[in-house]
Order: structure tokens, then sequence, then C-alpha cells
């Protein structure tokens, strides 16, 4: 689907339609956008569906696509597509990637949609207007970044970020500002164009959210964006800064289990029956209403003799090397299945529970290796490293008098462990590629073309799209 096919639901988004087969179909039987916006109720209810399509992403789309471009799983069982991502061969054709990509650009388009006549609207509060308008600026800027690090060689690239990177369609025209249609088409903009928008519209997002936004983005949900945003380039200042002000705040904590067997625990670390304390922001499913938001992460890791994604024996070695055989209770994340295939248990408990998309525990190792990089207050990062292992089990504290680089390959030791699964590590290792560090992903270059997922074939119908190079890592 191509810019202008994700963007054509939006004339009657009330609908809730997925594609564009209205254009078949008696146009008497829809609404037109400002039939859909009327009410106060209906901006709210269109923010919400922005909400709900971010749900469907981070039900283990957007994690398993990110894991299966890094180093921590074997090679997937049967499915074709993911053997695609994984192998860094992904084409114009490949529809489950195309679907991805499409799936960040319909909030995109009704957070557009919204921004322009929500200002106008007199049926608002003030305070409310300021707050819709906010929480639609993170909501975008969330699909922009994680589009941005899939389809896109990572920021620092090249010396100046002018490699290419995604669409970035905000609903006005870039030069002159002016308001544009909805379903304007755009081609890719630079990294550094891209990485722009997303700071601005973090920035107006933090000054406009509430510090309580129940289970919706919060000013701490826009800091901790920005800060990964600082954290990936290579700004440790702005990066440790913001996820001090987020850990500072007291509103979320290492969640901690009942008894050392609290097996589930250990296992999932996502609560099923509300808010989890290390969740800044996450998706929610519910019970009261069947509302599943987890399909992907148990139909994928969930079968017991043959899952479709297994860890690979070679993260197995590597977490027993680093502590994992000394009382780590992450180790029961991890189940060997057989010659070379190791299930992940992490998120098999539960029908129903709810997905950490932003955490606690990356604020806390963040904030340490900003720490150790700038070799500054490192018994903060120490303490920080610490709280973790703890909370682990593990008895291999940090020293007290832990050098700079202990601390930074700490931090990455155990940001590595806490996210496993989730989808976090390969940005984490294109950052260090972009730092100089020799950065090999099975086998190939951090940098190599296929890191960066194909666009679908029909982006080709946008004036001057690019797409990316296929293959070459292989």
């Amino acid at each position: 689907m191509n810019n202008l096919s994700k963007l054509c639901i939006l004339v009657f988004i009330s609908l809730g339609l997925g594609s564009c087969s209205w254009l078949d179909e008696d146009v008497d039987r829809f609404i037109t956008e400002e039939q859909a916006l009327e009410t106060a109720e209906d901006f709210q209810a269109l923010l919400n569906s922005c909400y709900d399509v971010l749900a469907n992403l981070y039900d283990g789309d957007v994690q398993i696509i990110n894991e299966m471009r890094g180093d921590n799983l074997g090679q997937p069982n049967a499915n074709l597509d993911y053997k695609a991502i994984y192998n860094r061969e992904t084409i114009r054709w490949n529809t489950y990637v195309g679907g991805v990509n499409s799936d960040f650009y319909y909030p995109v388009g009704r957070v557009n949609l919204l921004l322009q006549r929500v200002d106008d609207f007199p049926g608002l509060t003030e305070e409310n207007r300021a707050r819709i308008k906010a929480e639609a600026l993170f909501i975008r800027a969330l699909c922009f970044f994680e589009a941005v690090k899939m389809f896109a060689q990572p920021y620092g690239y090249t010396d100046d970020n002018s490699h290419p990177g995604i669409p970035i369609p905000t609903g006005r025209d870039p030069e002159t500002g002016e308001v544009i249609a909805i379903i304007t088409p755009v081609p890719r903009s630079t990294v550094a164009e891209t990485y722009a928008q997303i700071e601005s519209d973090l920035n107006a997002a933090i000054a406009g959210l509430p510090n309580d936004n129940g289970i919706y983005a919060n000013v701490y949900a826009a800091k901790s964006l920005l800060a990964q945003v600082r954290f990936l380039q290579l700004n440790w200042t702005a990066a440790e800064q913001l996820a001090t002000e987020v850990i500072e705040s007291d509103l979320f904590d290492l969640d901690t289990p009942i008894a050392d067997n609290d097996t589930a625990f250990w296992r999932l670390r996502l609560s099923n029956q509300g808010p989890n304390v290390e969740t800044i922001f996450g998706t929610y499913s519910s019970l009261e209403f069947n509302d599943d938001r987890t399909s992907r992460f148990r139909q994928y890791w969930a079968p017991a003799a043959n899952p479709e994604l297994t860890v690979s024996s070679s993260y197995l070695s590597w977490f027993n090397t680093n502590g994992g055989t000394d009382g780590d209770r992450r180790a029961l994340w991890l189940e060997v299945i057989g010659e070379g295939k190791v299930k992940l248990n992490r998120f098999t408990d539960y029908n129903f529970f709810n997905v950490p998309v932003i955490h606690y525990t990356q604020m806390l190792l963040m904030r340490a290796e900003c720490l150790g990089e700038m070799n500054t207050n490192l018994s903060t990062a120490i303490e920080d490293i610490n709280r973790i292992r703890t909370r682990a089990g593990s008895p291999q504290l940090l020293s007290t008098s832990a050098s700079a680089e202990e601390v930074i390959n700490a931090a990455r030791v155990e940001y590595r462990k806490e996210t496993l699964g989730m989808g976090q590590w390969v940005s984490q290792l294109q950052r260090r590629g972009v730092m100089g560090e020799d950065i090999v992903i099975r086998d190939a270059p951090w940098d190599c073309d296929g890191m960066a997922l194909q666009f679908s074939a029909s982006e080709g119908n946008v004036a001057g799209f690019e797409f990316n190079p296929v293959g070459g890592c292989n």
C-alpha cells in the first residue's frame, strides 16, 4: 500500500475501515471528515483510534521484526516472510513487511487530520485541546521513530545524515507550512529531516502533556521517547538528563516478585490486570471485553514442541557467560527444547497481557551507559545497574569502584538481557557501529544493505520515491 493508499481511509475514519475498498462502494453509505468530527467526543474517539492501531502494531509485530534483524534469535522455522527478514532479503513484494509499514502511517494520517481541525473547533476546553494535540504529536513521533529505525540506515550512517529516511507526512507543506490535503503522498525525507520532525513533535508533546494521563501517553512517555532519540544520536548529556527526569518523577519503579519461585513474574513481567509499575508507555488488552493485543507474541513464541521463533544457541552461551549460570532468574525465560533450539518462555503464561513499549529499565540502563560514556557520576550508574542485577537475583554486582568502561559494558549486558524478545537490541548494535565499533550481526556488517527493510512496490507510484538497495549482507 503506497503513501496515498495508506491515508485515503481518513475521509471516512469513523467507520474504522482498514483499506480503500470503499472506492468501489456506494458513497452515500459513508460520512465525510466534517461529519465525523462534530463534537468534542469525536476528537477523543479519533485520538483513541490511533492508540488502537498502535496496540495492533505492538502485539508482537514491531518487536518480532526488530528481533529478527538482530542477533538474539535463531533461523525462523517455516514462515517465509520471517525468513526474508532474518536473512536480510526483503523485497518490494513482501506483503507482511509492507503491511507493518502501512500500519505506522494509519495513526499518522489520523493525527494529521486531527491537528488540522482541532485548533478551530469551538467545542473543546483549552485544557483538552492542548492535551489532545500533545498526545497526537507523541503518537506521530513514535510512529516516525519506529519506522525510520526499520526502513532506513541508522542515525550517523552518513556524517550529515543525508541518507534516505522515510516519508514524513504532516498534513502541511514542508516549505510553506500551509495545510495540504491529508491524502497528499510524499517521497522519503532524509534521516536528518526525519529526526528533526520527531524531535519537534516530542518537544511540543512535552510542553502539552500532563504528568498523569491514565493509561495514555503522559509527559514522561514523551521525555522517555526523546531520551531514546538522543541516545541514538550519541547525545549523552541530553539523553541522561531526560532519563533522570523520568526516573526522579517517582511514578515508575522496578517490579518485584512475590517469591523466588514466582515463575510467572520472571517469565512475563507484564501485567494482565492493569498498568505495570515498570511501564512508562504501553498498550493494553482487556479481559472484560475479550480484547487481545498480544496475538503475535503467543502465536510465534508459544507452541511447546516447535515454535516459529526460538532464541539462538549463541545467545544462550552469551547469557551463561555473562552471569546466567549464577542464579540469574531471567534464565527461567530460556528453555532448551532441542539441539540448537532455545524456547523463549517470556510470553507464554497468559492469554492476555499488557505490552510495555517504553519501560523503566530502559531509562535506568540508558542513564547508566550515558554516565559511563561521559565518565561522570559513576556511582549513580553503578547503583542503577545493581538495582536491576539485584532484582534478577544475580550475585555479580558491579563493584562500587568500577571504571567507566566497566559501567558501559555492564549496562549493555543488562540491556540485552532485559529487552530479550522486545525488539530493542538491534538499534543498540547499530548505534555502536556508528560509534566506530566493529559490529557484526550474524556474520554481516551492521550497516549492510539488507539491514534496512524494503518498502512496498506500490511506493513507486510516488514521484521521486527511492527504494532501499536489496540484499548485500550475505
